[in-house]
């Protein structure tokens, strides 16, 4: 176990957040976050995976919602009401608790992101460690969308909660993918906003279904990101180096749009690179196809990420403006995302396209 400074908090975030291909949830509120809670002189302790005991409780806890203000109906009946002073993943990891009549032993991310500090919060506000590890190793849009569904660990029973106070408890659902309407339908009457926490499950199965050592992963691309802005070097190659990624352009943003779809953020940014065609990015929450001149370069469940080309900073979905100067990045896929199930899950078929195009021929 390593118990965190905030740095390295803070480099695990924006590491997170390069990897959240665009979503995942805001980096800004999640420094805020962290920063808040060790402005009290709290911290967090990150555990490796192989070092979760066989009989841990652990679970997941992270919020859904979309940044689309809610309807005018939803918005007057939230009003008048009082906000709860936990975080909603944290309150909705202890309504799971309540339900189970055991305390969770540890934590997991959903995802790498801005969520990220969801699973920090619920683990300092729970007195439990975080473990490093996570079911995406990337920003996913769907919670049917994860390791523990390829490998085929119940999503139930899961909680949700809002800033209000509400909690539900789900005892039984038919799949990952209704579970996932539940959740985001909840969401859209809580003001856009819920908390989750799902896959409960003992420390022997968690192993068999995550994705080891992707904070250590995020603090790495963090750190290194970092340092290039301290000494003067390339922050995006810097990223490419301890990410192991690969640069797909550079250039600046022509058109950047989004609408709200069904509680999901879907829009295109087009950016022209110097090339003969622009790159064109097409994300649903998060970044799901990249192309040009029609030609995919890129394609789920690879990971693509558009950095501020002179910080390196991550760059959320609807914050992409004309006129940006931007780096767009693609990293290889976890293991995991590329059998057989995974793709069927999260591959090219999630957007409508044949599977035939994964592996995409960069250029």
């Amino acid at each position: 176990m390593r118990t965190l400074q905030l740095q390295e908090v803070e480099d695990i975030l924006h590491g997170a957040c390069i990897f959240g291909t665009g979503g995942g949830g805001s980096l800004s509120e999640g420094l805020e976050l962290v920063r808040g809670l060790y402005g009290k002189g709290k911290q967090v302790t990150l555990v490796p995976l192989n070092e979760v005991a066989d009989d841990w409780l652990v679970a997941s806890p992270y919020y859904v919602g979309s940044v689309a203000p809610p309807d005018e109906e939803v918005a007057r009946v939230l009003s008048g009401l009082p906000t709860a002073e936990a975080h909603v993943s944290t309150l909705a990891a202890r309504a799971l608790e309540a339900y189970l009549g055991q305390p969770l032993q540890a934590v997991v991310a959903t995802e790498l992101g801005g969520n990220t500090a969801c699973a920090i919060e619920a683990a300092i506000s729970l007195g439990v460690p975080l473990i490093d590890a996570d079911p995406a190793g990337r920003a996913v849009p769907d919670l049917a969308h994860t390791t523990f569904h390829i490998f085929g660990v119940s999503i139930s029973p899961f909680a949700l909660a809002n800033r209000y106070g509400d909690t539900i408890i789900v005892t039984e659902t038919v799949n990952h993918g209704h579970a996932e309407r539940i959740a985001r339908s909840f969401a859209t009457i809580s003001g856009n906003l819920a908390g989750v926490c799902d896959h409960p499950v003992n420390g022997q199965r968690l192993r068999q279904s995550v994705i080891p050592g992707t904070l250590t992963q995020a603090e790495r691309v963090g750190q290194a990101r970092r340092l290039a802005c301290e000494e003067g070097k390339s922050p995006v190659a810097a990223v490419i180096k301890a990410g192991g990624g690969q640069l797909l352009g550079e250039g600046v943003i022509r058109e950047a749009r989004w609408q709200d779809v069904g509680g999901f953020i879907e829009g295109e940014v087009i950016i022209d690179s110097g090339e003969s065609s622009p790159l064109s990015i097409w994300f649903r929450n998060e970044h799901m196809v990249a192309r040009r001149g029609g030609e995919i370069v890129s394609v789920i469940p690879e990971l693509i990420t558009i950095l501020n080309r002179n910080t390196g900073m991550p760059i959320l979905n609807p914050d992409c403006q004309a006129g940006m100067e931007v780096a767009v990045l693609t990293f290889p896929a976890p293991e995991a995302w590329e059998s057989a199930r995974g793709l069927g899950i999260f591959g090219p078929e999630y957007i409508g396209l044949d599977r035939s195009v994964y592996p995409a021929q960069k250029v």
